[in-house]
């Protein structure tokens, strides 16, 4: 498989449903999650006391298409890919709350 890196941050609120091999979102009109429903993925800081980014919701989901991803070589590109989209929204927040962190000195 040759892996083409198409990055694309993607933020959705709905469910992702597979038909005839293509995703569509689908929306309920409701739903309601106990607390203990929150799922927390995070990453630690340097120190090990601290968590430098957290994922964090109810409902989420994670997914991988294992139709398409067949060797490790693509798992790896998944995984890249998506360390990229999350790489993006890392410096579209740095940029927008601590601009004189990324500016030249």
């Amino acid at each position: 498989m040759t892996c083409r890196r198409h990055y694309h941050s993607y933020m959705n609120n709905g469910n992702m449903e597979q038909e005839n091999g293509k995703v569509r979102d689908t929306v309920p009109e409701t739903i309601t999650f106990r607390t203990a429903d929150r799922m927390t993925y995070g990453a630690l800081g340097y120190d090990g006391n601290e968590l430098m980014a957290v994922i964090s919701g109810y409902d989420l989901e994670i997914k991988f298409n294992l139709r398409i991803i067949n060797s490790l070589a693509d798992a790896e590109a998944c995984a890249d890919a998506l360390a990229q989209v999350f790489y993006e929204a890392l410096m579209e927040q740095l940029i927008n709350e601590k601009s004189d962190f990324v500016k030249p000195p």
